[in-house]
């Protein structure tokens, strides 16, 4: 494991967040995590939450169903969970949404006024290990926001006494990039520390924005967080990224390609998270801040991660 810390510059001024929470209400028991998460974050941030459910389209249902009973059952089901935050949450604003139709659909066409989706991760038959759809992916690809997957037995680290922190896995590109400077933030913000994850396997390739500049931008922002960098050349990027992330409030990668036309242009790495995160993951979507400058990289030295 190796920490790199560049020399203390002075500190630019961040901007804070102002944020439109939209969280996803799929079912109770699977979602119920994303729900709490997205509360949490809300309360700390100050702004009204937004609780989504989608009730499909008729032609998806059997045969005889009542689709005005469904419609109600939605209802019912977003109007509980917000009186359980409210509940949880004193002077939470929280706002419900039903939409008829695709859920995966409502997410995209709010995402364009949201400043944050959260939803809860795709779920698992239990006795085929076969994933029962991909809303997780599908929104996280195409998403005019960040999105936020939460996995179903998530628990806060503060109250889980665990390690917590924020994760930012790089690898040079100019999105992972964007990636570490928004994990800067959420660190700086939540008063806790940032670890910096680079996989250095046999497939690595040089970084095209170098460690040191970044790191040095990191501090030049955040002069007073606490930063490590763990070079890993024992585990594969998602083995490095599930094992930093495991017990982390947040884990933050860059989304590379955009498009509806595959999944696989989210990259194998972040496929893999998004389906099995390892705690709640962000997918930074390719916005500011701008590029820097830097060679490619020669350096961290290679050392094993613990």
């Amino acid at each position: 494991m190796t920490t790199l810390l560049p020399d203390r510059v002075s500190a630019a001024p961040t901007t804070p967040h102002g944020e439109r929470m939209l969280v996803a209400m799929r079912d109770p028991v699977t979602d119920r995590a994303a729900v709490d998460w997205a509360a949490r974050r809300a309360v700390s941030l100050g702004v009204q939450l937004t609780i989504l459910h989608a009730v499909a389209d008729p032609s998806l249902l059997r045969p005889g169903t009542a689709y005005g009973d469904k419609v109600i059952a939605g209802r019912d089901l977003v109007s509980d969970e917000a009186g359980r935050v409210e509940h949880c949450h004193p002077g939470l604003r929280v706002a419900t949404y039903v939409h008829c139709g695709g859920i995966v659909e409502a997410l995209l066409g709010m995402s364009a006024s949201a400043d944050m989706i959260i939803v809860g991760a795709d779920r698992k038959d239990p006795g085929t290990g076969v994933f029962a759809g991909s809303v997780a992916l599908l929104v996280g690809l195409n998403s005019g926001a960040p999105v936020v997957v939460v996995p179903p037995r998530f628990l806060h680290p503060s109250l889980a006494e665990d390690r917590g922190g924020v994760v930012a896995g790089v690898d040079g590109s100019q999105a992972s990039y964007e990636a570490l400077m928004r994990a800067a933030e959420e660190a700086d913000a939540a008063g806790t520390s940032l670890t910096v994850v680079t996989a250095m396997g046999p497939s690595f390739e040089p970084m095209t924005v170098s460690a040191s500049a970044m790191l040095v931008e990191v501090r030049r922002r955040h002069p007073s967080l606490p930063v490590r960098w763990v070079v890993d050349d024992l585990h594969s990027p998602l083995q490095a990224l599930t094992l930093q992330g495991a017990g982390a409030d947040l884990l933050i990668i860059g989304r590379h390609g955009a498009g509806a036309r595959s999944i696989s242009s989210l990259g194998s790495v972040t496929h893999s998270l998004l389906l099995e995160p390892p705690c709640p993951t962000l997918v930074f979507t390719h916005r500011v801040p701008p590029p820097l400058e830097g060679r490619a990289m020669s350096g961290p030295a290679r050392t094993s991660a613990h």
